[in-house]
């Protein structure tokens, strides 16, 4: 299998490549090498490229900076999610994108857990970001995954 990692500098992109390097084809990628929010850039690079799935961990992750650098973190985590999308469609790909549990309002019972069909509220800059990016996939793809998380551990980036 040929598998695009997005975000290859990143703590999550190094622990995903070490779960997938093994047996696949492995393309991993920067913003050096493809800036997720050039949406021309994307679309030449995956249409050259053709891989079976795109694995998105680039991400713009400062959370309280978003707050103040909203149109980059939205560039980055907004646009670049919906591009992604749109090259993968263009070339039967699949998208796997990770996302956050930011999305939400925040305000459920700490007891429960969020669902994956709750009503997304995000209070935050970044929350908002994250949203636009997941609805910029649904809005251009049938088929992809979507995984909210709440925390990011491993290897530093």
């Amino acid at each position: 299998m040929k598998i695009l990692i997005t975000g290859a500098n990143g703590m999550l992109a190094k622990e995903v490549r070490e779960k997938f390097e093994k047996g696949n084809e492995v393309i991993l990628t920067d913003v050096a090498e493809l800036d997720i929010t050039n949406e021309q850039a994307v679309m030449e690079y995956i249409t050259d490229l053709k891989p079976d799935y795109i694995i998105n961990c680039a991400a713009y992750t400062a959370v309280d900076k978003a707050e103040e650098n909203y149109e980059l973190a939205d560039k980055i985590n907004g646009d670049g999610p919906t591009n992604l999308a749109k090259a993968a469609k263009s070339v039967g790909a699949k998208l796997v994108h990770i996302s956050t549990d930011y999305v939400f309002s925040g305000d459920l019972d700490v007891s429960k857990d969020y669902k994956e069909d709750d009503k997304t509220e995000p209070v935050t800059a970044y929350g908002k970001t994250k949203l636009h990016g997941e609805e910029g996939i649904a809005q251009n793809m049938e088929e992809y995954y979507i995984f909210r998380t709440a925390w990011l551990y491993g290897i530093g980036g």
